[in-house]
């Protein structure tokens, strides 16, 4: 019995290697030969796109950055949709087509919204930035059906984007005046303009290095890289001060020691980076000019020539301890005995940090009752909110004491539809009591629920639904199969899921749904995960199964006229890409013409600046832009009644928007000198927006020019 038990105990915490099946012999090992030049394609090919989104799209907040991002992943994608027809066509079953199809439901939903929408304009750029969300799920479902055998070169260039945009970030603190010389924050946030976003980038990558660092079969030097990667991820978060982003890659490290049976070799990896990485940060920490706020440029400069020889240093040791590791391992892996004795080591060191902690909570001046309440306190007042330096690491206060009750204020009068997709930055203004004003609720659920309402929430819980249940299917978790001999591509595809899962997690508290970079590389990975089927393991990975399918198996390429029968629908793809590109770009086309007629009406253009305002509201036709564009334009023309005209217009055209009316009663005010419409309409103005103080004055304005009207015609007649 004592036996058996060891047995079992020893099999949960590092169950012994699958036998290596036989190579494949004949055509199959023709079809599964991999070219390493046609490896390294895919993965830089993939890295780049991914990355390029991150340094042309920013943080998601301007138009032009944002729609540039957009349409290449649509361009990309539309390609690559493409090139799975022609090659691949649909001989082969569609995995996580339900998925794919309820992410296009959630876009169709958002398009829908412009309808009722409050702020028509932002649903149109909302249902846009969905559209190109749903072209990169369907993306990484098309390039998993062409490259299906070169799943290691996909992960190499997911893994390599998240490393240049974390090293990118590091960067700004190295270099400052190169890439950062106005950065007033100690707080790494580029290239995003947001550190949350840069802090779950790096936490994506975790599961990835725990998996480049646990293979089988690999070189030494391949498997020591993941240490001082995951160093550099570490590192990343911890001076982006997010702690939503250490939840995160908690998370997804946890997942990933729970499902894939390699933990000791994953607690080795683990270990020492942290270790690197807590004693790189705690120095940064410690050096004021390195982690304060509001240092000179000059100070940061020389500072950050000392860091970066201290992170070269840091990454180096790192290399070094991955290297000694896997030799160590490759030379003398641990005994049955040896593995079971490190794995309770490990069981009781992590038992006792939940320990650790409630004596350090007990032993404070408040106690544990007192520590709780006070964290709480913290987490649900408003005025809790953390400050921006490294004890915000300790704090729970956060700004979503702020926008999660507004985002519920606003559901609460569109339960079932919501406002509109995007309507939330507008909508809330109705519902503030403070000065504090973000263009985004801070976490999906309540952004959903105050955009889409419950029909929204419903569509993103049916594709979250329809994709846990795909990606169960490619990992083997459904019963009978769980047990079954943990593979390469099946660990790995397991690190790809869990990059899709810090994504979820971060953006369930946080507005990272947001950045396009971010969005696009979790539902790349997550698509990729859902479009490649149920892995052959045991007997079937000895060559059963489903068909290879990829793109350089010189075989299976399909004939001429399979390519001409299935042209008409590539055709078909080619022609929705080209549209939705269209689409896409048309609102930032439309802000161009409107910035080009302000532009040509400073010139004195006055008939062109009119062209160019009809432009912009024949391309964009929900913004209020083109109006507030006409009535600037006929004010400088002298005609008075046609700019209160466009104003009026601009008002039907968002009603729900306070600056429409505020622009509106503002010109009752000056131009017109109306105080008395004025008022009703300003008035209008601080109902959509109470604590905005640029109203409030412009309703001073307008009653004090009523009051002082009213007197001079009391004094009229004495005279």
């Amino acid at each position: 019995m004592e036996s058996r038990a060891s047995a079992a105990s020893a099999d949960v915490l590092e169950p012994t290697a699958a036998p290596r099946p036989a190579p494949p012999t004949g055509t199959v090992a023709v079809m599964e030969r991999c070219p390493r030049p046609l490896d390294a394609l895919i993965a830089v090919g993939i890295a780049a796109v991914l990355a390029a989104t991150a340094f042309i799209g920013n943080g998601g907040l301007q138009l032009g950055a944002t729609t540039l991002a957009e349409v290449l992943a649509i361009v990309t994608a539309t390609m690559t949709i493409v090139a799975s027809v022609l090659v691949v066509g649909f001989e082969a079953r569609l995995h996580g087509g339900v998925a794919l199809v309820a992410t296009a439901a959630l876009a169709a939903l958002s398009g829908l919204s412009i309808l009722w929408s409050l702020s028509p304009s932002d649903s149109w750029l909302e249902a846009n930035r969905t559209i190109s969300y749903v072209a990169v799920f369907a993306a990484g479902m098309a390039t998993v059906r062409l490259a299906r055998r070169h799943w290691e070169a996909a992960l190499t260039g997911v893994l390599g984007a998240l490393a240049l945009v974390s090293l990118y970030g590091l960067a700004t603190k190295v270099v400052p005046g190169l890439l950062a010389a106005d950065e007033v924050f100690a707080r790494l946030r580029e290239p995003y303009g947001y550190w949350n976003a840069v802090g779950v980038t790096a936490a994506m990558g975790v599961p990835l290095c725990l998996w480049l660092g646990t293979r089988e079969r690999t070189r030494d030097w391949t498997a020591a890289l993941a240490y001082p990667l995951l160093t550099t991820f570490i590192v990343t978060i911890l001076l982006s001060y997010s702690r939503g982003s250490i939840l995160a890659a908690l998370v997804a490290a946890a997942l990933w020691c729970a499902l894939v049976p390699l933990r000791l070799r994953s607690l080795a990896l683990l270990a020492p980076a942290l270790a690197v990485a807590i004693a790189v940060v705690a120095w940064v920490y410690s050096q004021g000019v390195l982690s304060d706020n509001y240092v000179p440029l000059a100070q940061r400069e020389d500072s950050g020539i000392v860091f970066g020889l201290v992170l070269v240093a840091a990454l180096a040791v790192a290399f070094v301890c991955g290297l000694a590791i896997a030799r160590r391992v490759r030379v003398r892996p641990l005994s049955d005995a040896g593995r079971r004795r490190a794995g309770v080591v490990a069981l009781v060191a992590l038992a006792l940090i939940p320990i650790a902690a409630a004596g350090a909570m007990a032993a404070s001046e408040r106690g544990i009752g007192g520590t709780v309440s006070d964290r709480w306190h913290d987490l649900t007042h408003e005025r809790g909110t953390p400050t921006n330096d490294p004890g915000r690491l300790t704090e729970t206060g956060s700004v979503r004491s702020i926008y999660f009750p507004r985002a519920l204020e606003v559901w609460k009068e569109h339960r079932l539809k919501g406002a509109g997709a995007g309507a939330f930055d507008k909508a809330q203004l109705r519902f503030r009591d403070s000065s504090a004003q973000g263009r985004h609720a801070h976490g999906y659920v309540h952004q959903t629920l105050a955009d889409l309402g419950l029909l929204g929430l419903g569509v993103s819980l049916g594709a979250l639904i329809a994709w846990l249940v795909a990606a169960t299917a490619t990992l083997g978790m459904r019963p009978g199969r769980w047990r079954l001999p943990w593979s390469g591509e099946r660990a790995g595809m397991a690190a790809l899921a869990l990059v899709a899962v810090a994504f979820g997690v971060h953006s369930t508290i946080d507005w990272t749904w947001f950045v396009p970079a971010v969005a696009m590389i979790g539902l790349f990975a997550a698509g990729w995960v859902a479009g490649r089927g149920p892995i052959a393991v045991g007997a079937d990975a000895a060559g059963r199964g489903a068909p290879p399918l990829d793109l350089v198996k010189g075989p299976s390429m399909p004939s001429r006229r399979t390519l001409l029968r299935r042209s008409p629908i590539a055709a078909g793809v080619l022609l929705a890409g080209v549209l939705a590109s269209l689409v896409v770009a048309a609102p930032w086309r439309g802000d161009r013409r409107s910035d080009d007629a302000i532009e040509l009406a400073t010139r004195g253009d006055l008939v062109a600046a009119r062209q160019a305002a009809s432009d912009s509201r024949r391309i964009n036709p929900f913004s209020p832009e083109p109006y507030f564009d006409f009535a600037a334009i006929e004010t400088q023309a002298g005609d008075k009644g046609a700019a209160l005209a466009a104003l009026q217009m601009a008002v039907q055209r968002e009603p729900a928007n306070p600056a429409t009316w505020q622009r509106l009663g503002e010109y009752y005010l000056g131009p017109l000198n109306q105080p008395e419409r004025a008022i009703p309409v300003l008035r209008g103005a601080v109902y959509l927006d109470p604590y905005s103080p640029a109203t409030h004055g412009a309703l001073l304005l307008a009653l004090r020019a009523e009051q002082l009207q009213q007197q001079a015609a009391k004094r009229a007649p004495a005279k």
